[in-house]
C-alpha cells in the first residue's frame, strides 16, 4: 500500500476506533450511574436520560419485527460499515475518511448494543420548552453528522 493510502486508512480507522470508543464509554457510564427511566438536567436545553431504543436513530421503526427487522436493524449496519470503508479508502480525501469513520464507528456502537442486548442506550435528550427531540446517543450523532457532512460535501463540490 502506497504511504499516500495509508495516511487515509490510518485516518479512517482511528476515527472509527474513537467513535465507537466513546459511544461504548458514554453508554457504559449511564448503564453504571443511572438506573432505567432516571433523568438528570444538565442545561436548560439538555437533559440525560437513560432509556432503551428498539429502534434505529431517534426511535425509528422501533415497532418493525421478523425477517425485516434482521435485514434493517442488523444486516444494513454492516453492510453501511463495509462501504464506508471502501468509500473512504478509494475517495483518498482526507474529509471523506473522516466521515466514513464517524460513519462506521457509529454503526458499529448500535450494531453490538442491538446484537447483544436487543434494544440500544440512548441518553441525550434536547428539548426547548415543551419541544422534545426524541433521546439519541453518541452513535446516533456520529452518523448523523458524518451523513450531513457527506451532504454539504457533496452539493459543494457539484457546484
Amino acid at each position: 500500500m502506497e504511504e499516500h493510502t495509508k495516511r487515509y486508512v490510518l485516518i479512517y480507522f482511528f476515527v472509527f476506533g474513537f467513535v465507537f470508543a466513546l459511544d461504548e464509554i458514554t453508554k457504559a457510564f449511564v448503564k453504571t450511574h443511572m438506573y432505567v427511566g432516571q433523568s438528570i438536567d444538565v442545561l436548560p436545553i439538555l437533559k440525560i436520560v437513560y432509556i432503551y431504543n428498539s429502534g434505529i436513530a431517534f426511535g425509528m421503526l422501533s415497532n418493525i419485527s421478523g425477517i425485516l427487522r434482521l435485514l434493517v436493524l442488523d444486516t444494513l449496519p454492516i453492510i453501511a460499515i463495509i462501504a464506508s470503508g471502501f468509500y473512504a479508502f478509494k475517495n483518498k480525501n482526507i474529509l471523506n475518511s473522516i466521515l466514513m469513520g464517524m460513519l462506521s464507528g457509529g454503526a458499529l456502537g448500535n450494531l453490538v448494543e442491538r446484537v447483544y442486548f436487543g434494544k440500544v442506550t440512548d441518553f441525550l435528550y434536547f428539548h426547548l420548552g415543551n419541544h422534545y427531540w426524541p433521546a439519541f446517543n453518541v452513535a446516533d450523532s456520529a452518523v448523523s453528522l458524518s451523513i450531513a457532512g457527506l451532504i454539504i460535501e457533496s452539493l459543494r463540490s457539484s457546484k
